[in-house]
């Protein structure tokens, strides 16, 4: 989940800017569909950065994720 005013997950686990370090903005979020994880696109507008993760929440617990980088 993520706070729709701010745009950045909800316990506050924005990842950095690989680039600059500043906190990325949520952009994107995909449903966990069957046996697919969820999915949350993050993005960093000054540089031009998108970062893709699936979203591991073993139990429920806080989320942890597994990006893979596009540009």
């Amino acid at each position: 989940m993520h706070d729709p005013q701010t745009k950045r997950p909800a316990d506050d686990s924005a990842p950095p800017c690989p680039h600059c370090g500043q906190p990325m903005r949520l952009t994107r979020t995909v449903p966990r569909l069957g046996g697919l994880p969820e999915l949350h696109t993050f993005e960093c507008r000054p540089c031009g950065v998108c970062l893709t993760a699936a979203v591991d929440r073993p139990g429920e617990g806080p989320m942890r994720y597994d990006f893979a980088q596009s540009r």
